[in-house]
């Protein structure tokens, strides 16, 4: 059996520091054994401009005035995950399955539909909004889950040795962008119009290849392609004495064992530094 052991989402710490308050793209969902972790994908500025992440207290009272707020990252990680939490319950136990998964996270991304519809996309200012995600169910022995780019779901044995890490499609669009693509194109993503590109011909486009693999990746905007990035498992949980799910801004935090192990032994680290960051974790009792 597994028991929740932690579960927040945490700002950026540089307006924590400063006692600001920014707008929040993370969003989790917990229903006992079912969980859900959705990152909402960084909007340019209301300018249309794109954003970095600030440094200082001035660059971080900037960014507050300058960033959407609302912010329809934010819309697209919460309805993804509260769909994913209504859905996956409405199965009994013996009903849940990798297909099944896959079925609850198509209804995830057609809700972002609703919020994307009717909107005139330019791919800046008026971007999708979209997200990232991971979610599953704990049944007995067994995790069934999805995964769909660069949020995580991260299974550790009990000494803290990781078993298991879901797929970050991320990494093959990464790798060709810095690898391949800049050694013959100019490159710069404060250029509107590099940015144009990445979201309009490699967001959520199985088409583009190189070498014949995916150069591409995904992301939950109510376009029926972004089913094409999402990943299912079922995996036994018999060795597994934690399971962690979690937004990019953890990673740090799981880079090895050493942090690892300073993570789960004193959890309230990965509140003191690092930028906006949601943790779930379970133990096993």
């Amino acid at each position: 059996m597994f028991r929740l052991k932690y579960n927040r989402t945490l700002d950026n710490t540089i307006f924590s520091r400063y006692n600001l308050k920014p707008v929040v793209e993370d969003y989790y969902k917990i229903q006992g054994l079912a969980f859900c972790v959705a990152d909402g994908v960084t909007r340019d500025d209301i300018y249309g401009r794109a954003v970095e992440y600030p440094e200082t207290k001035q660059e971080a009272e900037e960014w507050i005035k300058k960033y959407p707020n609302p912010s329809g990252a934010y819309d697209a990680a919460k309805i993804v995950c509260e769909t994913f939490i209504k859905e996956i319950e409405k199965y009994s136990e013996s009903d849940i399955s990798e297909q099944s998964m896959k079925d609850v996270t198509k209804l995830c991304n057609d809700a972002l539909k609703t919020i994307n519809k009717n909107r005139k996309i330019d791919y800046l200012k008026e971007d999708y909004y979209c997200c990232e995600a991971v979610g599953g169910k704990i049944i007995k022995e067994n995790l069934y889950c999805f995964s769909l780019g660069d949020c995580h779901i991260t299974l550790l044995d009990k000494n803290y040795n990781i078993i298991f890490t879901t797929i970050n499609n991320h990494k093959n669009f990464e790798n060709y962008l810095n690898n391949v693509y800049v050694k013959s194109n100019k490159f710069d993503w404060n250029n509107s119009q590099d940015r144009i590109m990445i979201r309009k011909e490699y967001r959520n486009n199985p088409s583009k290849k190189y070498n014949g693999n995916d150069i591409s990746y995904g992301a939950f905007s109510g376009e029926e392609n972004a089913e094409y990035y999402v990943d299912t498992y079922k995996l036994n949980l018999s060795n597994a004495n934690y399971i962690c799910a979690y937004s990019d801004g953890c990673e740090p935090f799981f880079e090895s064992k050493e942090k690892v192990k300073e993570l789960l032994e004193s959890i309230e680290t990965i509140e003191k530094e690092g930028k906006e960051r949601t943790l779930i974790v379970y133990e096993k009792i």
